[in-house]
């Protein structure tokens, strides 16, 4: 049982950046507790003009969105996890994206061999898949920083379809 860590891949440049995500989706209610709150958001989000804008299955950052294809895999795979939908339009073209607001249930399961940095921050993350539940989807709980964890048989459904922007790293176990 291997797990790894998701990511948004930055060598897309171009990927799509959703304005104003930050100042509705506060990190605190990026856990499952909060479903009924975020179910009514309103989450409708201008994207930053650029020259080009490249619809990347997975964005990461400032809150984890993946794309409608994306979404329709992994609610297979890992059907207690939270979607919550939101569009993002770009107004100079005249385009609107479909996006789905991940959130994975949060588990403990870093393992005594972690290591944090002396202000709390994780370095290295070591799972200890005994504590993991056999999740395929989860977000890490115990740490600081929003870490998303997919199962190997996840991981590999998604690579052997044509998704962009995603990159996993191996955890350490």
């Amino acid at each position: 049982m291997s797990y790894f860590i998701l990511s948004q891949d930055h060598r897309f440049v171009n990927a799509v950046k959703p304005l104003g995500v930050s100042e509705v989706v506060k990190p605190e209610l990026l856990s499952t507790d909060h479903a009924q709150e975020l179910a009514a958001t309103n989450l409708h989000f201008t994207v930053a003009e650029a020259g080009q804008i490249d619809y990347v299955d997975y964005i990461e950052q400032p809150a984890p969105f993946v794309s409608d294809r994306l979404k329709r895999i992994v609610e297979k795979f890992a059907p207690d996890t939270l979607f919550v939908p939101g569009a993002f339009t770009d107004l100079t073209r005249r385009h609107q994206e479909v996006y789905w607001l991940i959130v994975p249930l949060r588990i403990d399961c870093l393992s005594v061999k972690s290591d944090f940095a002396p202000d709390g921050s994780l370095q290295r993350l070591v799972v200890d898949r005994a504590h993991t539940g056999g999740k395929m989807l989860l977000q890490v709980g115990g740490v600081r920083e929003r870490i998303l964890l997919m199962h190997l048989a996840l991981a590999e459904a998604l690579l052997r379809r044509d998704y962009n922007g995603i990159r996993l790293i191996r955890a350490d176990s």
